[in-house]
């Protein structure tokens, strides 16, 4: 019986490192503000919470690094169409966090200058006829 006891102890604590091991990956993925091992003292007894809450936010992160990239990426492509005299990485620079703003305004930029391109080949084809 003493040796279940024992059994059962050392697998609770084999079972508590690789908690405590799993926070400390977290923490370095998430920088979360908190050291693993403050967290670690918060959530004494709580660890699967801690593990449940970190995951959350990494995959919050990940997903949120994911449409940046998105974005960045749109305005590289808008930047390529419309040339509107600063390079892609220099708007993207101006416009950190804000990108929507930016690709709103380039999208704006296109539209216009489709418009004008548009009336420059009307005259055209009217100067064409006359």
């Amino acid at each position: 019986k003493n040796l279940e006891k024992m059994k059962s102890k050392q697998e609770r604590e084999s079972l508590k490192v690789e908690k405590h091991q799993s926070v400390r990956q977290l923490v370095d993925e998430t920088n979360p503000g908190k050291s693993a091992e403050e967290l670690l003292a918060m959530y004494d007894g709580k660890e699967d919470d801690l593990i449940k809450n970190l995951t959350k936010m990494k995959m919050k992160q990940e997903k949120t690094a994911e449409l940046k990239a998105i974005k960045q990426q749109s305005v590289r492509a808008l930047v390529d169409e419309n040339n509107p005299g600063k390079s892609a990485e220099e708007l993207l620079a101006m416009y950190d966090g804000k990108e929507d703003a930016l690709i709103k305004n380039l999208e704006k930029m296109k539209s216009k200058q489709e418009r004008e391109s548009l009336k420059v080949e009307k005259h055209q084809s009217v100067r064409q006829l006359v």
